[in-house]
């Protein structure tokens, strides 16, 4: 299995470093995301499209951003159920989400953001890069 950590810009360089030797310590690939469409594409390089291995990804977003995570993920649940009507291979792909503490509360934005400061709950990316706080299998 490919096991891949989404860590976002807006951590602070002590949590980001922290992240990434957590992250080391279980063979997990960490990828920074600056911008969404940046980000998946550097999964999809990680993953090794057209590979059919099985994929963990473990995101730390805050609130806000999640509900934009959420989105995509129902997207990419609509696509594989698509691929499997179609009698496709599909990769099954297991997601986890970690909060960042104190992370923004807006809707869809980072409106009250502290870029540079902010680090995600170490205790539940622990649990997450073990393989626990599973969000969503597709």
């Amino acid at each position: 299995m490919k096991k891949i950590l989404l860590l976002p810009f807006c951590l602070s360089r002590d949590a980001q470093e922290k992240a990434e030797t957590l992250a080391a310590e279980e063979g997990y690939v960490v990828v920074v995301a600056h911008s969404t469409a940046r980000a998946l594409a550097e999964v999809r390089r990680h993953a090794g499209p057209g590979t059919g291995a099985p994929v963990r990804i473990v995101g730390v977003v805050c609130e806000g951003r999640a509900k934009k995570v959420w989105a995509g993920l129902v997207l990419l649940k609509a696509r594989q159920w698509g691929k499997r009507i179609l009698r496709r291979r599909v990769r099954r792909i297991e997601l986890a989400r970690v909060a960042i503490m104190d992370g923004t509360k807006s809707l869809f934005g980072r409106r009250r953001c502290r870029v540079g400061r902010n680090a995600p709950d170490f205790e539940g990316l622990r649990r997450a890069l073990r393989g626990g706080d599973t969000f969503m299998t597709a």
